[in-house]
């Protein structure tokens, strides 16, 4: 029985990695041991024309949910998302709402869940006419730890869902 060794496997980690390092810094070729991820690219839409027209809707991977996490979305690695009703709402409460999320401290949003989705600015703009309306409902996951395929499947389905509903823009949030 032969065993091959190669040379980049006598060497230190730490050393391969400065090695690295220094061919990009010095603009030469180098060879990664990890394979990078390839991502889609997103071209943005174009601006929105009218904001008191606009309809809006938010979208977050900041885990905020009505208090008890009733799809019980998972405080990592995330295998759904929930739709939630803010007919009639007009302000988030710590009793009323609260973050499922898993990958920050939770205490600000807890406490003031329109930190991370703002229902109560929003609102606010709607009754001064600065936007047409807040969509009905408001879509949450939790985004640490979540497969980027996973995300593109929730991301896909709530697209399909808000279009439908003639929603005009998004404000994505995060943590």
């Amino acid at each position: 029985m032969k065993i091959l060794i190669l040379k980049e496997v006598l060497e230190r980690g730490s050393k391969r990695a400065v090695d690295m390092l220094v061919k990009k810094l010095k603009g030469e070729e180098f060879t990664t041991e990890f394979k990078m991820p390839v991502f889609d690219r997103v071209e943005p839409c174009d601006p929105v024309k009218d904001m008191t027209k606009a309809k809006i809707a938010i979208v977050t991977s900041g885990g905020v949910v009505p208090k008890g996490n009733p799809d019980h979305i998972e405080s990592s690695s995330a295998s759904k998302f929930g739709k939630y009703d803010l007919d009639g709402i007009m302000d988030l409460t710590s009793e009323t709402h609260e973050t499922a999320h898993g990958g920050y401290d939770p205490t600000y949003i807890n406490s003031d869940p329109d930190r991370s989705i703002p229902v109560d600015v929003l609102r606010q703009m709607e009754k001064e006419g600065k936007i047409g309306s807040l969509h009905r409902y408001y879509y949450a996951t939790v985004g640490n730890g979540t497969a980027v395929a996973s995300s593109k499947k929730f991301g896909e389905t709530i697209a399909k869902e808000l279009i439908a509903d003639g929603v005009t823009a998004v404000i994505l949030t995060s943590t």
